[in-house]
């Protein structure tokens, strides 16, 4: 007999959310943000987070509650779906209203509504939250240029204690193992191992939730006819799928795309490691088995643990901890149903695991698996930005030091610096055009980031535009610090550069728009070498292109060898692509002629000494923040989000609606968000 879900669900579940939906909380705090309405906007964006945590708590309790069910993977799916969404129907009352979207989701995992409360809780003086909350954004978005120059306040400030500087949402896990490594460092091996035995459970008990959080209801974006078959198919495929992506989820730094290892291997090492230095054999044999699940044909694993036994006087036969069997056990039989939908149903699936065994995957499918492993390993190290995407990694390339990344630049950015061009060239000053010195069939022009600030700044172009130009700027110097991990690079110089064919004397053209060089160094095509020694830019160590607009014909970027000729790669310019590459005779490059059109880009040149970083880049930094300003020094204290208005805002506010809908007001807001970002 079945009875309603309310009589079999405990006490504590028979009770609804008091607290708003947390995207609701979001927009109602960002928009009394915007009002300077300070201690609401932290009320309200406190309680989002705080909403959001409830939500998930709700959650966790009803995928605890609705166990398995069915006898078949339909009824199963059903069975346990009609629980869960009448569990959170109790739990929430409307499940709906708390669903998020992708974007929302997004938007909370990236820290948002933390920039906006450092601010909301420094104009209320309360300089020890806005610290935390700062520093909490900051540990997300490391890369962020408002956040950093935020801190760097903050650190001056009077009333700001070191320990203000901590991360609201450190995982219990992450706090345990770091305070498991400072025991270590200081020798106390007997509390190291009990806190990273502490820090492993709790690390498996935040992996155990993002695996329940898996399952339940979405907010499902795109709507499509399915039979039901089709629809338990996917949902199950993708609730595997994100199972599978629990343990990056867990692993991962704030701020990074990828985790550098997978936690639970992390523990179970420096707990090997620990267990042999105490010379507690057995715990230490047993940790070298578990980590053998993971690693089974690593010799020094193996070598340790012949060790480990011949030290307990021989013996052997002992087995993994039961947890770690069992984790594996669970995370293998998904990877083989993952693997046979991916054969059979054509669905994607990206293995996280590197330790996964070449016998999980089809035969079939082997050789496409190995692909796209060494094509993730050749993209490189992480992005700091989430739209940003590797299209030819290096190999791709036929280099080593170079790639081309796509959505540097969004299609409005674009076009925003190509009417900054306009309004340049319409100011007749500082962007005339003249004949090319290495062509005379193009004409060419070249306008610097500080110029443009000048310009803005006497009114002969937009203000947003020219701020745009040192900022796409600033983005791509980013991306190569991550992408080449070198930090800090400086700007070497930067100009935003267009090429045009002129009209009527492109007929028979066999000329390049730049003939073949490198950046660094002279090149001598004959002698297939390149010395680096004046007159050429020897500081200059890294090189890149933003491009613009794709609109014209030829003006193709190509790389070549030392003779100049044989050319080994080549890119199509195309709006927001970014080609980075090493600086020397390894990557000599030229561009095709131009035959028809503008072809415009923003070339830039980075370099690892501070002493010979671009005067002009930092004089138009100083002009972007506006402190050459007479400004109170309070103000100028001030972090800077509270100082700036964002991009979204001041290109929207002309054409704004009086009374938006509240959807309308959610989507502006989420965009808005996602700008600041």
């Amino acid at each position: 007999m079945r009875f309603p879900l309310m009589i079999l669900l405990p006490l504590s579940l028979a009770q609804s959310l008091s607290l708003p939906p947390p995207d609701e909380l979001l927009m109602d705090g960002v928009a009394l943000f915007s009002r300077g309405d300070w201690s609401g906007a932290r009320d309200r964006l406190w309680g989002a987070l705080r909403s959001l945590r409830e939500v998930r708590g709700a959650r966790l309790r009803c995928a605890e509650e609705c166990g398995p069910r069915g006898a078949h993977l339909e009824e199963l799916v059903l069975e346990r779906a009609d629980c869960l969404l009448s569990c959170e129907k109790i739990q929430l009352g409307e499940p709906s209203l708390y669903r998020l979207t992708q974007e929302t989701e997004k938007i909370f995992l990236r820290g948002a509504p933390y920039n906006y409360l450092q601010l909301a809780h420094y104009k209320l003086e309360e300089l020890d939250e806005a610290a935390a909350a700062a520093f909490t954004f900051f540990t997300r978005n490391p890369h962020h240029e408002q956040i950093q120059d935020d801190l760097k306040r903050y650190r001056g400030m009077k009333g700001v204690q070191q320990q203000s500087l901590r991360d609201l949402e450190e995982p219990p896990y992450r706090t345990l193992f770091s305070e498991a490594k400072s025991l270590l460092s200081e020798g106390k091996l007997a509390s190291a191992v009990l806190k990273l035995e502490e820090s492993l459970s709790a690390c498996l008990s935040a992996l155990r939730a993002c695996r329940t959080l898996c399952e339940g209801t979405r907010e499902k974006e795109n709507q499509t006819h399915q039979e039901i078959s089709e629809v338990i198919a996917d949902y199950y495929t993708r609730v595997l799928q994100c199972k599978q992506r629990c343990i990056v989820d867990v692993s991962l730094v704030p701020g990074r795309k990828r985790p550098k290892q997978d936690s639970i291997v992390s523990h179970l090492r420096l707990l090997q490691d620990t267990y042999s230095q105490l010379r507690e054999w057995e715990s230490a044999a047993e940790i070298a088995r578990s980590l053998l699940l993971f690693h089974p044909r690593d010799e020094s694993l193996i070598k340790n643990l012949q060790s480990y036994e011949n030290k307990r006087g021989g013996k052997s036969g002992g087995k993994p901890r039961e947890i770690i069997t069992s984790y594996m056990r669970q995370i293998l039989a998904e990877k083989k149903l993952l693997y046979y939908a991916m054969e059979n149903l054509d669905i994607t699936f990206q293995d996280q695991d590197v330790w996964t065994p070449e016998d999980i995957v089809p035969e079939s499918l082997r050789e496409r698996v190995r692909a796209d492993r060494t094509a993730a390993e050749e993209a490189g190290g992480d992005l700091p930005y989430e739209e940003v995407s590797v299209t030819l990694t290096p190999r791709q390339m036929n280099g080593t030091v170079r790639v081309t990344l796509d959505g540097v630049l969004s299609k409005d950015e674009c076009e925003s610096l190509l009417s900054l061009v306009q309004e340049a060239e319409a100011s007749g000053d500082g962007f005339k055009a003249r004949r090319s010195s290495h062509t005379p069939r193009e004409k060419f022009q070249a306008l610097t980031v500080l110029r443009a600030i000048e310009m803005a700044s006497a009114g002969a172009v937009d203000t947003t535009r020219a701020h745009l130009f040192y900022y796409a700027g600033e983005r791509a110097r980013v991306l190569a610090q991550s992408y080449f991990e070198k930090n800090p690079l400086h700007f070497s110089y930067t100009q935003l550069v267009c090429r045009t064919a002129i009209e009527g004397e492109q007929e028979g053209r066999t000329d390049l728009s730049h003939p073949v060089h490198a950046d660094n160094c002279i090149l001598d095509t004959e002698e297939k070498a390149c010395w680096k020694e004046p007159p050429a830019y020897i500081h200059r160590d890294y090189s890149a292109m933003i491009y613009l607009n794709d609109d014209f014909q030829g003006g193709d970027l190509f790389f070549t060898d030392l003779d100049g000729t044989s050319v080994t790669a080549e890119v199509r310019p195309r709006c927001g692509r970014l080609v980075m590459y090493s600086s020397g005779g390894e990557n000599a490059h030229g561009v095709r002629a131009v035959t028809a059109g503008r072809r415009c880009a923003i070339a830039l040149w980075f370099t690892e000494s501070a002493e010979h970083a671009d005067q002009e880049q930092h004089q138009a930094k100083i002009l972007v923040k506006g402190d050459t300003n007479p400004k109170e020094q309070k103000e100028k204290e001030t972090p800077r989000a509270g100082r700036e208005t964002s991009r979204s805002q001041r290109s929207s506010n002309d054409d704004e609606p009086e009374k938006p809908s509240g959807r309308q007001q959610r989507r502006r807001t989420t965009r808005k968000i996602k700008d600041e970002l």
